[in-house]
């Protein structure tokens, strides 16, 4: 005959079970949080890097860097029609488009760049800021 065993009854994974449920609870409590790390105040993706437009999204949380330096780096040979927003310097020679943003707030920012012609090789960003509470420098690259 097979043994029952009735709620009441200690079984020896009760144990484990009220372990497993407690760092369960500990991960989401811990997970929930809605201040961000110094490294998840800001990122970022592309939605587009090929053929002669490049676009990426960037995502600012909460608290917001006061200022936000972007750099877009292509590969040599590239030649830049233009860019939205206006950056703040282009050089052409290097293949370097750079923007500055004062005063940012949370939220989205989407930057685009026309080329002349299609990409040739790669494209890469590097977005700076200081975390407001810490007073860190954080460097994000990004990546197709």
């Amino acid at each position: 005959m097979s043994k029952l065993l009735s709620p009441c009854h200690p079984s020896p994974c009760h144990p484990y079970i009220a372990l497993t449920i407690f760092f369960m609870f500990a991960v989401i409590l811990f997970c929930g949080h809605e201040d961000a790390d110094a490294a998840d105040l800001v990122s970022g993706r592309y939605l587009s890097a090929s053929g002669t437009t490049l676009v990426l999204s960037l995502s600012i949380h909460n608290p917001s860097p006061a200022n936000l330096i972007v750099e877009q780096y292509l590969s040599p040979g590239n030649k830049i029609a233009s860019t939205s927003p206006q950056a703040k310097k282009v050089d052409a020679t290097q293949c370097k488009v750079k923007w500055l943003f004062r005063h940012t707030r949370s939220g989205n920012i989407t930057l685009s760049i026309q080329l002349k012609k299609p990409l040739k090789g790669q494209a890469n960003t590097m977005v700076r800021y200081r975390d407001p509470n810490s007073g860190t420098f954080t460097e994000l690259r990004i990546s197709p």
